[in-house]
Parts: C-alpha cells; structure tokens; sequence
C-alpha cells in the first residue's frame, strides 16, 4: 500500500517536508479547533507530527498518504489508515482553501478503491463529530452506514468492503 494515484490526485506516503502543507491547512481560521491536528501551532510540531507518522507506517501502526492533485502538484489533503483489530479506521483531512469541491469524497473513494484493489476484504470504521456534517455527508457519500456510538458527541460509521 505505497503510493497510488487515481484521475484525479497522486497519493504519497506521509514524509517530514509534508509539514509545511500541514500547518498551512491547520493554521486555517477555518480548520476547526477541536480536531487534534490544530494543536499544531508551529512547523517543528508539524514536521514531529509527520515524522512521527512516517515512523508508525515503517512500523505498520498507521499509513498517512499526502494527497496531491496531479494537475498542479498541490497537497490538498491527506487519507489515513488505522489497523485496528479486525478493522481499519479511517481519517481524513482537507486544507479548508479546498473545501465545498467535492475533494474529501474523491479522496477517500479513491483510498477506498486502492484497498479494494489490494485485497483487502472487511470492515472500514470512521468516527465523525457529532458537529461535523461534512464528514457526516462524506461518508454518506461513500456508503458508509451508521451505527450505534458510545460517545454521544461522536457519531460512528460503518463499511464493509467486498470486492
């Protein structure tokens, strides 16, 4: 599971020099204050943050691809992976310059079809704010179903992937 591409965008394994598009997207006034990465305040914690992330795939604890769109390069994004146990969870974050296109669904859809692609067969996971509707619309989107949250301010989703 390296680095893919689809129509649309180049997938690349998460690397220290992607903290600069990190910051950039979490020092957004958009980006919302309550989601983990917009504890990040400054570049050294950004690049810790994907050093620590490029660390965790080497070690298969967690895979974080940078996603860039191929007409221009630009890192829109990025996709992750979890493995948990007897799933994986997805994660996903779009630079707020970005949003209102479309870019999320066509960013996890082609995650979801790599996947497919390389044989996994089970279950996909994603935990959404119970404030963040666009999530909510994403996985929607994307045929995730939702099912029943222990965490009330945490609404969870389900897919099974058959392929």
């Amino acid at each position: 599971m390296r680095k893919f591409e689809c129509s649309s965008f180049v997938f690349t394994p998460i690397e220290t020099g992607d903290a600069v598009h990190l910051l950039t997207a979490v020092s957004s006034a958009l980006f919302p204050k309550s989601l983990p990465l917009a504890n990040i305040k400054t570049l050294n914690q950004a690049e810790d943050w994907c050093s620590d992330r490029a660390s965790d795939w080497k070690m298969d604890k967690c895979y974080v691809w940078s996603c860039r769109r191929l007409a221009d390069s630009q890192v829109i994004g990025q996709v992750t992976l979890f493995p948990q146990e007897h799933r994986l969870a997805l994660a996903y974050w779009v630079n707020p310059e970005f949003w209102g296109q479309g870019l999320a669904t066509k960013m996890c859809k082609a995650l979801l079809s790599h996947v497919c692609n390389s044989g996994y067969q089970g279950n996909i996971w994603a935990g959404v704010h119970s404030w963040n509707s666009r999530s909510t619309s994403v996985l929607k989107k994307l045929g995730f179903e939702q099912i029943i949250s222990n965490n009330e301010n945490t609404a969870e989703y389900s897919l099974e992937i058959v392929c």
